[in-house]
Parts: C-alpha cells; structure tokens; sequence
C-alpha cells in the first residue's frame, strides 16, 4: 500500500494513510465514492491498489447513512 501511482493526491504515506483512514470510517458505498473522486482514484485502481479496503467497502450499505 504504497499509492505510487494510484490519484493525484496518494503521494505518500501520510497521504495514503489518512486515504486509508477516510474509507475505514466510511459509512456508505457513496461516501466511499465521494473519497475516491477526490483523490482521483478509479474504482478500479482502487481494488486493485488497496484490496483489503475494498473487501470492507462492500459490505457497506449504498447510500448514505441517516442519522435516527
């Protein structure tokens, strides 16, 4: 999990690590895709790239979460 090479803004550990921690806290499949759009990240590159992070995104519902 390095990010060579995967979005404009994964250019180093601290980059990766704070992108690893926004989809951890996550609470939606949108909100997952917000992140990768900001970091300029397909899809893609991001199962490809970071196939732990996208096991657990999978079992997150698909929009976003409403407060009770």
């Amino acid at each position: 999990m390095d990010g060579q090479g995967y979005g404009d803004h994964l250019n180093s550990y601290r980059e990766v690590s704070a992108f690893d921690l926004d989809i951890r806290l996550a609470a939606s499949k949108a909100r997952v895709a917000e992140i990768l759009e900001r970091v300029d990240l397909s899809e893609e590159d991001f199962i490809e790239g970071f196939p732990d992070l996208a096991k657990k995104v999978q079992g997150l519902p698909d929009g976003p979460v409403l407060p009770d």
